[in-house]
């Protein structure tokens, strides 16, 4: 399997990062928010979401190319397709999350509840789907080259 590479390197794993990390400050900042008040932690879940809303649509395009080039006889396609769902449910989550909030108003309190329910639903389906990205990566070798020892150029 090849997939979508830069240089010798798959992208996908690449920018997956980016998200990861926005979308795991995102219920810390509403946890913050939740026992120690401001509206500042409120702001910086906002833009926390939106940034890894943004910067998902990259590492989603990828993935669903890597997915695509996987043989349909692959043994890692279910867990690829499980991989997939998870992640667009966690986009969707944070979408919804982002549309309850502004960052220019403090919260209510049943807004600010709502808010920090969907961002660690999120942060939950987040680990899940990092985890069936991992299976594939650790358990069925994708991403890396027939022997299993990281990606090399193919002919």
């Amino acid at each position: 399997m090849r997939g979508l590479r830069l240089g010798r390197h798959p992208l996908h794993p690449a920018l997956v990062h980016f998200p990861l990390v926005f979308w795991t400050v995102a219920p810390v900042a509403d946890l913050l928010q939740r026992f120690r008040g401001g509206d500042l932690w409120w702001r910086c879940a906002f833009w926390a979401i939106g940034g890894g809303l943004a910067l998902a649509l990259p590492a989603m395009a990828a993935g669903f190319l890597d997915l695509l080039a996987l043989p349909a006889d692959h043994p890692g396609q279910r867990t690829g397709w499980r991989h997939l769902l998870l992640m667009g449910a966690v986009w969707t989550v944070f979408a919804c999350d982002l549309l309850l909030r502004s960052p220019a108003m403090p919260p209510a309190p049943g807004r600010a509840s709502a808010g920090m329910i969907l961002s660690l639903g999120g942060f939950a389906l987040l680990l899940a789907g990092a985890y069936a990205g991992a299976q594939l990566v650790y358990r069925y070798g994708v991403g890396q080259d027939d022997q299993g020892r990281g990606s090399q150029p193919g002919p």
